[in-house]
């Protein structure tokens, strides 16, 4: 349990979104396919020859994600993403530890007040590098805040990225959704439409806006105008398409978002589509 379950505030609501990403494509993924029916005992013969050499770090992960198949990312956020990317600490904050009154002297509940805020407050907050100052009032308030800066800034303490303490971390240092939304609708277009040709999931997956102007997926024949688009579009689907593959693997593994390449299993799109649907029950072929 979490100190005040801050949970939700304190992760970044841009690592959700990548982590509801990975989801997508731990759905996606063979390989954590294989890792689910390992943990349920329902591996068969044929899979248990087929299990990659590193199938141990993909049941790590399938212990650590879960059976996401059926799972809402809301539910599965609060039962188990928070404690992977969140902090297991409430956010720190500035506290009052005491009020001077005027002509005051020295009184022991000081002492108190500071025991209490190191044995409860400090360890909750993941007993970072702090200061206790004395603060002047009846001065100008921009003069304190001055000051304040000034011996704040000779700690040289930096600020620390949110996610430092949690358990997983995303492996990319620059993350682009775009790419990655476009892998998820190609490997759907592919489950939806195994026997289609490249350039068709290209299309429908969005892979290049601008090579699919006038490229029609239901035309049987290329035109004069349009063999070369598809040629192209033949190409970079093919590239997006096994980049969408490495990325699916490289997750089961724990590793989001990893296009790496990597050994890949057989994407059995039929199988794939039928996971697909057990996340998504009023899914139907496009």
């Amino acid at each position: 349990m979490l100190p005040n379950k801050s949970k939700k505030d304190w992760a970044t609501k841009g690592i959700q979104g990548y982590v509801m990403l990975m989801l997508e494509y731990l759905r996606l993924s063979p390989t954590y396919e294989l890792a689910r029916k390992a943990r349920a005992g329902k591996l068969t013969t044929k899979e248990k020859k087929l299990l990659p050499e590193d199938f141990d770090l993909v049941l790590k992960t399938y212990d650590e994600y879960g059976d996401v198949a059926k799972v809402k990312f809301d539910d599965w956020w609060i039962s188990t993403g928070i404690n992977l990317y969140g902090t297991e600490y409430v956010k720190p904050q500035v506290r009052q530890i005491a009020n001077i009154e005027k002509n005051e002297e020295y009184e022991s509940e000081f002492n108190k007040a500071l025991e209490h805020y190191f044995k409860t407050f400090r360890k909750q907050e993941g007993s970072g590098r702090a200061l206790i100052l004395a603060i002047p009032l009846g001065m100008p308030k921009r003069a304190i805040l001055k000051e304040v800066t000034r011996v704040i800034n000779r700690t040289g303490v930096t600020v620390p990225p949110k996610a430092q303490k949690a358990k997983r971390s995303l492996t990319a240092k620059r993350l682009r959704s775009a790419p990655l939304f476009i892998g998820i609708k190609l490997l759907w277009a592919k489950a939806q439409h195994p026997d289609w040709v490249n350039w068709r999931l290209g299309v429908v997956a969005k892979v290049s806006p601008t090579n699919a102007i006038g490229l029609d997926i239901s035309a049987t024949k290329a035109s004069a105008k349009t063999v070369d688009q598809r040629n192209n579009m033949t190409v970079l689907t093919s590239r997006a398409l096994k980049k969408a593959q490495y990325i699916a693997e490289n997750a089961a593994r724990g590793r989001f978002p990893d296009p790496k390449p990597i050994a890949l299993p057989d994407f059995d799109y039929e199988d794939i589509y039928r996971r697909m649907q057990i996340s998504n029950p009023k899914l139907k072929k496009t």
